[in-house]
């Protein structure tokens, strides 16, 4: 069959703005960058349970829609071919784009360059711009993803027929099938398809392109003939879920090989670029104040690991809130799991003044480099950080660190009027001892890195009552973020704070952030070190705190007989985790009793006596059962 396409290949006149459309095709509610030549796709939309808001919709006009669960992102295809009109037709997926950029991305072995977040900010980062999509994609009959290099994929993919036949739910039958209807059909095709299926090294997946009009049109026509005809020819009642999406597995291995054929007739201007994959496409929504009235703003950060140690602090703050407040929770987080939000949700459910929310502000990490390290090196700590900008249409939060016990109505320190002011905190009376005597070291850091004018003011960040207002005046997140990389500070993002603050700070009473003794020594040998008046504020603090605060290596999780450990558990107790709290304590206490290579066999052999016994039997006999092995 002589091929009927023109190879005249035409290029912009006289100015002339090209009609360029790329499809994105979702299956789900997702983030699609705002721009004007990107459309974002229902596809299967006739049976989906819900009609997406603002996207096109591939069960309009003349479409295949019902077929989407053998057509998988194809029927999207299919609806642009038999309704729409461009000079130029793309096709991403909703979590994977071509990338325009010159600086290479690290890849995966299936060449997908790996990114957490999709966010408007990629558009830039892709150089997906609209005024270079102009300029560029004209320059070009065809554009497509750089091939897989196939043994990059594993020791036993051979060819790209072997990687098809060899993968679960998909059959030979049907790979052969197609060659024998491309013989049948397309006969110029067929030694394409079979060295491309058997010979090449490279395969083209994904069924990610932006094509001519003409060319498209052309691929459009050939690929839905082959797919129709083995429909015909094949039954797939019997096959399972994956197997069903038969076609769409057929057409990357279609896409291939007419992209191959016309690639090597050289008739074609070809470009081949790097492919991103997104591992987090959901909405990033702006974040509105739960409540019109005496809406207190109070935010914490947890990784999926402190959920029981952060439910307890969400715990005892429950437990003291007053029925004139509103009190909005936001939790924020990049893992916790759907199972712990659920739990941590509930624990609010019944009061009609509490709104609890999860909320992912990792993307707005990306690209930065922030050190970490001990018992707080983790990104969660910097969560505070970017409060200003995350949540536009709050004009003031209270943060608070998961590791406390509240004592008193959180609102009490939230009305605390900071006008004028960055933040709200209490002094650190930790920090000014180790500064006054007792580290040399922390005073050289104080003074040479941290420059600090007037050390003694510096401010525990444990609980702070930010102005987002004035923040959003004096900093951006940008310019924060770039200043917390510039250093390894050794508080880290409490560091970078006062720094960024100081001399705009209004402290509040030393109650409100009641740091633990720890090690019997932090209280007579490092505090006792500050200056006399601080040292007297944060003993009178101890007598009657509004919030008790474990901040240092040692947990009352970990050392239940330690300083305040009887309030923790006085709370943790009460909390859905508690077992999961005296479960790890078990294990940790007996692996910190051994060492070397029988870490893990303590590990097993407590999980097993919990199996067999009980947890208060392993926690009451495990010990010594180790300690009689160990002589």
């Amino acid at each position: 069959m002589k091929c009927a396409i023109s190879i005249f290949r035409m290029r912009r006149q006289g100015g002339k703005m090209s009609n360029i459309k790329i499809y994105v095709s979702c299956h789900k509610e997702c983030f699609v960058p705002k721009h004007s030549m990107i459309y974002p796709i229902q596809v299967g939309a006739t049976n989906a349970a819900k009609r997406f808001d603002n996207m096109l919709h591939d069960d309009e006009g003349i479409n295949i829609s019902d077929k989407n669960k053998k057509y998988c992102e194809l029927t999207g295809q299919y609806w642009a071919w038999k309704n729409d009109d461009a000079d130029y037709y793309g096709f991403f997926h909703y979590r994977r784009y071509l990338s325009f950029s010159d600086k290479e991305f690290k890849e995966n072995p299936f060449r997908d360059a790996v990114m957490n977040y999709l966010t408007e900010d990629v558009i830039d980062k892709l150089n997906l711009s609209e005024k270079n999509l102009q300029r560029e994609i004209p320059k070009y009959d065809i554009i497509t993803t750089r091939p897989v290099i196939l043994k990059e994929l594993g020791k036993n993919v051979k060819s790209n027929y072997n990687q098809y036949v060899t993968t679960p739910y998909q059959y030979k039958e049907d790979m052969d099938l197609m060659l024998d209807i491309i013989k049948e059909k397309y006969p110029e095709y067929y030694d394409t398809a079979e060295f491309y299926l058997k010979k090449s090294k490279i395969g083209y997946y994904c069924n990610m392109f932006i094509m001519k009009k003409e060319i498209f049109m052309h691929y459009s026509e050939w690929l839905f003939t082959i797919l129709g005809e083995h429909e015909k020819r094949r039954d797939y009642e019997d096959y399972n879920v994956d197997a069903y999406r038969i076609s769409g597995y057929l057409g990357e291995r279609l896409f291939g090989i007419y992209y191959l054929y016309w690639k090597n007739k050289g008739v074609y201007e070809c470009r081949e670029l790097q492919r991103t994959l997104f591992l987090n496409t959901d909405k990033i929504e702006n974040v509105k104040p739960a409540f019109e009235e005496k809406n207190v703003g109070i935010a914490l950060a947890a990784n999926d690991y402190f959920v029981p140690y952060m439910a307890t602090t969400l715990y005892s703050l429950l437990q003291h809130i007053s029925k004139e407040n509103n009190y909005d929770i936001l939790i924020f987080t990049h893992d916790i799991s759907i199972d712990n939000r659920k739990i941590i949700k509930n624990m609010g459910i019944n009061m009609e003044n509490v709104s609890i929310r999860f909320i992912d502000p990792s993307y707005l990490f990306e690209g930065y480099n922030i050190y970490l390290f001990g018992h707080f090196g983790s990104i969660e700590t910097y969560y505070r950080m970017i409060l200003p900008e995350l949540l536009p249409d709050y004009h003031k939060l209270l943060y608070v660190d998961s590791d406390m016990i509240i004592l008193d109505d959180l609102a009490k320190l939230y009305n605390e009027d900071v006008e004028g002011y960055l933040l709200a905190a209490t002094r650190d009376a930790d920090t000014s001892g180790l500064y006054n005597g007792f580290d040399p070291k922390r005073k050289e850091y104080s003074d040479e890195v941290l420059k600090l004018k007037e050390p003694h003011q510096y401010f525990q960040a444990g609980i702070i009552n930010f102005n987002l207002d004035e923040f959003r005046k004096t900093f951006d997140v940008e310019e924060m973020l770039k200043f917390a990389s510039k250093e390894k500070w050794l508080l880290q993002d409490q560091d970078v704070l006062n720094k960024l603050c100081e001399g705009r700070v209004k402290y509040v009473d030393m109650s409100w952030n009641v740091l633990v003794d720890y090690g019997h020594f932090r209280m007579n040998q490092i505090i006792r070190l500050a200056p006399q008046w601080l040292y007297f504020q944060y003993m009178e603090a101890r007598k009657q705190p509004k919030i008790i605060h474990y901040a240092g290596p040692e947990k009352p999780w970990n050392c239940p007989e330690m300083d305040f450990g009887t309030e923790f558990w006085e709370y943790a107790k009460r909390t859905p985790y508690n077992e999961t709290m005296l479960f790890r304590m078990a294990l940790k206490l007996q692996i910190d009793g051994i060492h070397g290579t029988r870490k893990h066999g303590i590990v097993a052999g407590g999980i097993q006596c919990i199996k067999d016994h009980g947890l208060i039997y392993t926690i009451k006999y495990f010990p010594e059962r180790m300690k009689r092995e160990r002589r």
